[in-house]
C-alpha cells in the first residue's frame, strides 16, 4: 500500500483535479466517494483504476491498488461535506458504436441538474430503459450524478454529445420519438402509442424540450397538471413516461 502525505504528491493533486469536468474528461476518469460507492463499484467491475482511503478508515477493501492518504488532507480530495475516508478513480468506459439494442429510450434534452440526473439513471435502471444524452446536457460522471444514481450509475450505458442528426438515424432505423411538453397541440401520455421502438424525450428544467427535437417528434404528450404546479420535476416526469411506455 503506497502511502500519500502532503498535498504536493502528483497523484493527491491528480485525485483533487478529477473534480472538474475539463480534467474528467481529458483523463477519461471520474472518481465516485463513499464506502457503500466503492464497494458497488468493485462489484460492478466497473474499470477501478485504483482507490484512496484516509489513513482513520478501517473498513477493508478488497482491492489490489490502494493509496493511503492522512486524514489531514483527505477531505478536499471529495465532493461532500462528510466525507466517509473511501474515494475511487474509475476509467470511463471506452467511446463505441451507439449500440441500438433497446426498443425503449430515454433522450435528455440539455437537463442541467446533476440531482436530477442520477435520478433519472435510477429510473432507467430499473425500468430497463436505455439512456440517450444530447448535447449541453449535464455531465453523468460529476460527482453529484454519481452519488445520486445510488449504484445504478454502474448498471447502465448512457450515450452522451447526442446530436439532432443522431436522433435523425435512429428515426431511420424504426424508432419513434415522443416528446413530453406542456405546449399545444399535445395528447394525454396515457393515450400515445408507445409500441415498438420507442425514444421518450424530456427536456431542460427551466425551457423544456428544444425546437430542434420538438420538430422532429412523431408524437408530443403532456402529463396533466390537476392542482396550481406549474410543471412536474423532470425525473418525475421521466419515471411517468418511462412507466407508462412499459407498461
Amino acid at each position: 500500500m503506497k502511502e500519500i502525505t502532503s498535498t504536493k504528491n502528483e497523484t493527491y493533486k491528480y485525485i483533487k483535479s478529477l473534480k472538474t469536468k475539463k480534467a474528467r474528461m481529458k483523463n477519461r476518469q471520474y472518481t465516485i466517494e463513499g464506502i457503500k460507492s466503492v464497494r458497488d463499484a468493485i462489484s460492478a467491475g466497473a474499470g477501478i483504476d485504483f482507490i484512496a482511503v484516509s489513513d482513520k478508515l478501517y473498513e477493508n477493501f478488497d482491492f489490489g491498488n490502494i493509496y493511503m492518504v492522512s486524514d489531514e488532507i483527505f477531505a478536499p480530495l471529495c465532493d461532500t461535506d462528510t466525507p466517509q475516508g473511501v474515494i475511487a478513480v474509475i476509467n470511463m468506459p471506452q467511446d463505441g458504436e451507439k449500440a441500438l439494442d433497446k426498443d425503449l429510450y430515454l433522450l435528455c434534452d440539455k437537463v442541467n441538474d446533476p440531482g436530477n440526473m442520477g435520478t433519472i439513471i435510477r429510473i432507467c435502471d430499473a425500468a430497463d430503459c436505455g439512456l440517450l444524452l444530447m448535447e449541453d446536457t449535464v455531465d453523468i460522471y460529476s460527482p453529484k450524478t454519481v452519488r445520486a444514481s445510488m449504484g445504478s450509475f454502474f448498471h447502465i450505458k448512457a450515450t452522451s454529445g447526442l446530436t439532432k442528426e443522431d436522433i435523425l438515424k435512429m428515426k431511420e432505423n424504426g424508432y419513434k420519438v415522443i416528446s413530453g411538453a406542456l405546449s399545444e397541440n399535445t395528447i394525454d401520455f396515457k393515450d400515445a402509442d408507445y409500441s415498438g421502438k420507442t425514444i421518450i424525450v424530456v427536456g431542460n428544467e427551466a425551457n423544456g424540450i428544444s425546437d430542434d427535437i420538438l420538430s422532429i417528434s412523431d408524437t408530443v404528450v403532456k402529463i396533466p397538471i390537476y392542482g396550481e404546479a406549474e410543471s412536474l420535476n423532470v425525473a418525475v416526469a421521466a419515471s411517468l413516461l418511462v412507466y407508462e411506455a412499459k407498461r
